[in-house]
């Protein structure tokens, strides 16, 4: 008894102190190395989410191109069709609205406003109580003359809207073209679903932050977001990941922000359980020996470091590489996750990659990325020639247009699948866009590539089934054979690609299927973009002039009226011909501009020879253009009053194809002005196209021979009989005939013997200004009234 109390006041024996420091050794370690690893948990966790926080940033900006880039193509595509381009060119309004209510039909673009080539507003269509903000448009409009276009996500009325403002070209610049749809929860529904990030939408409205799509966000953000900066890290709030807001508006507009939250309670969930196990273990471990203890802590901290390198790797960029899965305890299942995880993100970045460089129908290269492949062959010191082609799909709007877009959509994947079967491995095969494709033939010369496209052609254009329907396309090629220098050099990929674009359209304008490109086309084709440059200058700059040339009344010798002839003498580049700036006028969508230019000063020197005591009348011709005008009427009618001029002084000379382009307008548009009292002229008639039966459409009160059939005309040759067929033809329908091109005494005398009402040309008179043709009609009365006498 007494002895136990001695050792109870001595305390506790050595071998119970040696088990208890052992045991509060062992279990001190194992708390050491849960706390540890804990520790390594948060720290890796954090890498994680600021690594998913990084990686959501890429997803996101390349996610958000892609769609930008999807809506600027079909902005692209819907700036290019001739009808809005002829529309934004004449600037009809109601023309260009309904282009932009069937722009949100087809395209689904509910926001649109088409621009005048100065920012200002033709037409608009915008929801209830939206607005434009001017200033804002005249920053995108001055952004896209600097790159070319502007896209991106811009605040109307509170809420955020993807746009695209793209120019109109016909081919000078006539307008801009903007379309725009709600950046809705799409575009963060797929980042969320791709990186599993939370994407909040916080945009300015007025004088305080709105939260459009999300949770709200807090005052202590939306401080922070008041600096406007383009990328904010954010503080995380208690519990919560790392945030990180970025701008989508440009710094110029409203600022709309995307707030994007790594979730922690995701990312800490598969280690919930893991802690629970170390716990447990290590508790379990304190009644095992040392060695226990430090292998348990070493089975913790390995997987754990693993981790932590492996989402360092992650946040680097590097997929590569994949943590071990060894056993199939809990660490085994992280690894696999985390190494899945690791493939998913992968893969998702390396498809939108795929995505930003490819065309996503055909699966072909896309133009940027052609135009890096080209330069990157072309850069190849081993290539010595080939032959670049575009390849352009005659009419294929009329695809669509008759047969819906899921048709042309199919049609354009075989056209792909033709040429891919046609082409060698080496070969370059690209979708610029639309119905234009890229393909470049190395190490081939000129007459091998052309034997070549000339098969390539005949393959397109075989018949092809799409769902049941039968299909055939015809195509328009353009060739640039290229070789070495002598100095070892070769064109760079932009000029080949401008070049062959000329050797494209030459194919259609000269109709052929397969235009060459040689050598001074460029120069050619830069004096036309300077001519259609200076051509609304011209207008405003006041370089154009009307000369006159008579026509003479065959019976009586009187000139009854002289043809109004546009001239253009520029600063620079001296006279510039009709024949030449005409067609660029009507390509740009200027014709209008210069007619309503010709009809106004025409009939303001008409009323000055009035005054004067002159008595003939003036001829004026319209264009294609023109008759397709439906404002034609009312313009000529309103100069007609304005300068007091009679109608029946004026004589509106159109060409025969002018009225076959649109036989139902030029009828009714000519029948109306006919009716009030103009008359009409169908020119170089004998050259067209068209029928008896349209002729007799007409509204005509004479028709103008040709001067082709006038210049050499001569008795007994065919031209006689063609002038007599057609003087016949309509003496019977009761109208006059003209004769143009007359350029001596024979071909008068021919004329005079065949019946011809009415002649001119060189034989009379040249086209005069307006103050020599004065004086030549002076002296022609003074010469007649001398004969008389």
């Amino acid at each position: 008894m007494d002895e136990a109390a001695a050792l109870r006041r001595r305390g506790l024996r050595f071998g119970t102190k040696l088990v208890l420091l052992l045991a509060g050794l062992v279990v001190g370690l194992q708390v050491a190395g849960w706390l540890t690893v804990r520790v390594a948990v948060e720290r890796s966790i954090k890498q994680q989410l600021e690594a998913q926080l990084r990686v959501g940033e890429k997803v996101w900006n390349r996610l958000h191109e892609t769609k930008l880039r999807q809506l600027l193509e079909r902005v692209s595509v819907l700036a290019e069709d001739f009808g809005f381009r002829e529309a934004i060119a004449l600037q009809d309004g109601p023309t260009l609205e309904s282009v932009l209510e069937s722009a949100h039909q087809r395209i689904g673009t509910p926001f649109g406003a088409v621009l005048a080539p100065d920012a200002h507003v033709l037409a608009t269509r915008l929801h209830a109580g939206v607005a434009l903000p001017e200033s804002a448009l005249r920053g995108l409009v001055a952004e896209a003359r600097k790159d070319g276009f502007s896209a991106g996500i811009v605040a109307l009325s509170g809420q955020p809207v993807s746009y695209a403002l793209v120019p109109v070209f016909a081919p000078d610049l006539v307008g801009w073209l903007a379309l725009g749809q709600p950046f809705g929860t799409g575009e963060t529904d797929e980042l969320a679903e791709i990186t599993g990030l939370a994407p909040n939408v916080v945009l300015r409205d007025m004088d305080h932050w709105r939260t459009v799509q999300g949770v709200e966000v807090g005052s202590a953000d939306l401080a922070a977001l008041d600096t406007g900066a383009l990328r904010i890290a954010l503080e995380p709030e208690d519990g919560g990941g790392p945030r990180l807001a970025l701008r989508l508006s440009a710094e110029s507009l409203t600022p709309v922000y995307l707030v994007i939250e790594a979730d922690r309670g995701l990312a800490m969930a598969p280690y919930a359980g893991l802690q629970a196990q170390v716990l447990v273990l290590s508790l379990a471990a304190a009644a095992l020996a040392m060695l226990a203890a430090a292998l348990i802590g070493r089975r913790v901290s390995g997987p754990v470091s693993e981790l932590a390198r492996a989402a360092s790797r992650i946040r680097r960029g590097e997929y590569g590489a994949t943590l071990p899965v060894e056993g199939s305890d809990e660490f085994a299942l992280l690894a696999e996750a985390f190494n899945a995880m690791q493939q998913g993100i992968a893969e998702r970045e390396q498809r939108i990659l795929h995505q930003a460089g490819h065309d996503a129908l055909t699966g072909l290269p896309n133009r940027e990325r052609a135009l890096n492949l080209l330069s990157e062959r072309l850069a190849d010191p081993a290539l010595r020639q080939g032959t670049l082609a575009m390849i352009d799909l005659r009419h294929f709007h009329e695809v669509n247009d008759q047969l819906g877009y899921v048709h042309g959509d199919l049609a354009l994947i075989e056209v792909a699948n033709r040429l891919r079967a046609a082409v060698r491995g080496d070969d370059l095969l690209a979708r610029l866009g639309g119905d234009e494709f890229l393909v470049a033939l190395w190490t081939m010369d000129a007459e091998q590539a052309h034997t070549r496209f000339e098969a390539l052609a005949e393959l397109l254009a075989a018949p092809m089934d799409v769902q049941g329907v039968p299909l055939r396309l015809e195509v328009d090629l353009g060739l640039v054979p290229f070789a070495r220098l002598q100095d070892g050099s070769l064109p760079d990929a932009r000029t080949l690609l401008r070049r062959v674009e000329i050797a494209n359209q030459c194919a259609k304008r000269e109709g052929r299927r397969i235009g060459l490109y040689r050598e001074g086309m460029d120069e050619r084709h830069l004096r036309q973009l300077a001519i259609v440059g200076e051509l609304r200058n011209a207008i405003e700059g006041d370089q154009f002039s009307l000369h006159y040339q008579p026509k003479v009344d065959l019976r009586t010798r009187r000139v009854r009226h002289v043809e109004a002839l546009l001239r253009w003498t520029h600063p620079q580049l001296g006279r510039i011909g009709p024949d030449e700036f005409i067609p660029l006028a009507e390509r740009a969508g200027l014709i209008g501009a210069l007619t309503h230019w010709v009809i106004d000063h025409a009939f303001a020197e008409l009323a000055a020879w009035r005054t004067a005591g002159f008595d003939h009348g003036v001829a004026i011709n319209l264009s294609a253009i023109d008759l397709a005008d439906p404002n034609l009427a009312s313009t000529v009618l309103d100069r007609l009053q304005h300068h007091r001029v009679t109608a029946g002084d004026i004589i509106l000379e159109v060409t025969e194809s002018a009225v076959l382009a649109d036989m139902e307008r030029a009828v009714q548009t000519l029948k109306r002005l006919r009716s009030e009292g103009f008359r009409v002229s169908v020119d170089d008639f004998g050259t067209g196209q068209s029928s008896l039966a349209q002729l007799k459409r007409l509204p005509a009160d004479e028709l103008k021979i040709d001067k082709s059939f006038v210049l050499q005309l001569a008795p007994g040759t065919d031209d006689e009989r063609i002038v007599q067929s057609i003087v016949q033809l309509g003496h019977a329908l009761g109208i006059k005939v003209v004769a143009e091109g007359l350029e001596n005494e024979i071909g008068l005398e021919v004329l005079l013997r065949l019946g011809c009402d009415v002649a001119q040309g060189y034989h009379f008179s040249r086209p005069l200004p307006c103050e020599a043709l004065l004086d030549w009609l002076r002296r022609r009365q003074e010469q007649m009234e001398d004969h008389a006498a």
